[in-house]
C-alpha cells in the first residue's frame, strides 16, 4: 500500500512539474509577443503626448468639424501643419468613429521613426525590385514626408470628387494613408516577426496587430488596402490608395526635379506602372469578354479548414524534377496550381460520399466549376486577394526571378498565407536554398499577354 503511495505521489509530482512547465513555456512565448508589439506602440508616443478631455457635447455637433483642445507636442513642423489642418477639425468625429487613437499613434510613430528613406533596400520587397534604379533618388524623401503626401492626396481626392460627408470616411482615409508604408521603419523591417514579409505585409501587421483594438468592415477595407497597394487594381478603396500613392511620387519627383536632380527615369518608372494599369479590363468588362463564370456547385458540405489542411503540406514543397503545386510569397499570399485545387475537392468527395461532385469530374468543365466554387467560398471568409476578378477562380501570373526574367507562367489561386495553420514565416523557412522556388523573386500578374 505505501509503495501505492509513493508511486501515485511520484506521479501527481511529475504531472505538475509538467503542467508547471507547459504554462511556464507558453508563457515564454507569448511575453516575446507581447515585447514585439510593446516596441511598436510604446516607441510611438512622444511623453509630452497628452490629452486634454473636452466636455461632451449632443451627437447633432459632432459631424460639424471644429477648434480642437488637444495639446501635443510634435517634432516635426510639417506633422504640427498637418494635425492641425486636417486632423483637429475632425476630432470628434474621429473620436466618436475610433479613429483617432490609430491617427495620433500613427503620426507619434511617423514623428519619431519617420526620419528613414521612403524606400528599402531588401531583395524581398517588391516596390524595390520595381525602382532599383531610381533608390538614391527616391530614398532622399524621408518615409514622414511621403505618407503625408499621400494621406494629402488622398484628401484632395475626396474633395475633387464632391463625396458628401467627407468627414465620415475622413478616419478610413488617415489611417490607411499614413500606415500603408509604416512597415519600412527599419526597426520594423528586421524584427523576428516581421523579417520575412515585404513592407506592404509588414505594414499590414502593424495596423492589424498593434494600431486596431477591434475589428470592424472598415479596418478590413484598409487592411487589404495597405497590403494591396502595389498590385495593380482598378476599383475599390485599394485603387484610391494606390491612386494616391503615384500622385504624391509625381509631385516628389517634381520636387526633386526643382532641387536640380535627373528624374528622367523616375517618371518613365511612374508613367510605365500608369500605362500598364491603364490596360486593365475593369471586372465587369473583363466578364463579358471572357463570357459567363464557371457553375457554381453545391459544396455547401466541404470544410474550408480540411480543405486548406490538405493543401498545406503541398506548400513549397518540390519534386525531384524541379516540380511544384503551391508556393509562398512574402507579400502574405500562397499561390496554388488550379488542379491541385480540384483534385482536392474531388479527394475530398470521395472521402465524404458525395457521389454528384463525381460525376464528370475527370472533364475540364467540371473542374473549372469546382475551382471556381472554392474560391468563391474561400473570397467570402476574405481570402482571396480583391485583384481577382469575380467571374475568375485564378490569373495568369509570371514566375519572375532577381533579374526580372520569368522563369515560368501559370494559372494560380492566390489565398491570403493567413488562411494556413502555419505561419508565413515557417512556410518561407520551408523553402530550399537549392529550389527552383527560392529563384522566384516576384509574382507579376500577366495581363493582355500571351507569353
Amino acid at each position: 500500500m505505501t509503495g501505492y503511495l509513493e508511486i501515485s505521489l511520484f506521479c501527481a509530482t511529475t504531472l505538475a512539474a509538467g503542467i508547471i512547465i507547459y504554462v511556464w513555456a507558453a508563457e515564454r512565448r507569448w511575453q516575446k509577443k507581447r515585447q514585439v508589439l510593446a516596441k511598436i506602440t510604446d516607441s510611438t508616443i512622444p511623453e509630452d503626448f497628452q490629452f486634454l478631455e473636452n466636455k461632451a457635447e449632443p451627437p447633432s455637433t459632432l459631424l460639424k468639424p471644429k477648434p480642437a483642445t488637444h495639446k501635443i507636442s510634435w517634432r516635426h513642423e510639417r506633422i504640427h501643419e498637418f494635425y492641425k489642418k486636417h486632423v483637429l477639425p475632425y476630432e470628434k468625429i474621429l473620436g466618436t468613429s475610433g479613429y483617432l487613437k490609430p491617427v495620433t499613434t500613427l503620426l507619434a510613430l511617423l514623428d519619431a521613426h519617420g526620419d528613414c528613406p521612403s524606400v528599402v533596400q531588401a531583395d524581398q520587397d517588391h516596390e524595390y525590385q520595381a525602382i532599383q534604379t531610381v533608390y538614391d533618388l527616391l530614398s532622399k524623401i524621408t518615409l514622414l514626408d511621403h505618407s503625408l503626401n499621400v494621406a494629402e492626396q488622398m484628401i484632395a481626392g475626396v474633395a475633387k470628387a464632391k463625396t458628401r460627408d467627407p468627414e465620415m470616411i475622413m478616419g478610413k482615409i488617415l489611417v490607411a494613408a499614413l500606415g500603408h508604408d509604416i512597415g519600412k521603419i527599419p526597426s520594423l523591417m528586421n524584427a523576428g516577426t516581421y523579417r520575412k514579409g515585404d513592407h506592404p505585409y509588414i505594414s499590414y501587421l502593424v495596423l492589424k496587430n498593434a494600431i486596431f483594438m477591434e475589428t470592424s468592415p472598415q479596418h478590413e477595407d484598409i487592411l487589404m488596402a495597405v497590403k494591396s497597394h502595389h498590385y495593380q487594381i482598378r476599383e475599390g478603396f485599394t485603387h484610391d490608395l494606390r491612386k494616391a500613392d503615384q500622385a504624391a511620387r509625381e509631385m516628389e519627383a517634381e520636387q526633386l526635379s526643382l532641387q536640380g536632380n535627373s528624374t528622367t527615369d523616375l517618371v518613365r518608372i511612374i508613367h510605365d506602372q500608369k500605362e500598364s494599369e491603364a490596360e486593365l479590363p475593369s471586372k465587369n468588362k473583363e466578364s463579358k469578354a471572357k463570357g459567363e463564370s464557371p457553375e457554381i456547385i453545391d459544396l455547401s458540405w466541404l470544410d474550408p479548414d480540411e480543405f486548406l489542411a490538405l493543401i498545406e503540406p503541398e506548400i513549397n514543397r518540390v519534386e525531384k524534377n524541379s516540380y511544384f503545386r503551391a508556393f509562398s510569397m512574402n507579400n502574405g499570399l500562397v499561390y496554388i496550381m488550379l488542379s491541385l485545387v480540384s483534385e482536392t475537392v474531388i479527394q475530398l468527395a470521395k472521402k465524404h460520399n458525395h457521389a454528384e461532385v463525381l460525376v464528370n469530374a475527370d472533364t475540364t468543365e467540371k473542374k473549372r466549376s469546382l475551382e471556381f466554387t472554392v474560391k468563391t467560398l474561400l473570397a467570402e471568409k476574405g481570402l482571396i486577394p480583391s485583384f481577382i476578378g469575380q467571374g475568375f477562380a485564378g490569373a495568369r501570373f509570371g514566375l519572375m526571378d532577381g533579374n526580372g526574367k520569368k522563369k515560368m507562367v501559370g494559372i494560380y489561386m492566390p489565398i491570403e498565407a493567413r488562411a494556413f495553420k502555419t505561419s508565413l514565416a515557417e512556410l518561407e523557412n520551408k523553402k530550399n536554398k537549392a529550389s527552383v522556388i527560392k529563384e522566384i523573386i516576384e509574382v507579376r500578374p500577366l495581363v493582355g499577354q500571351k507569353k
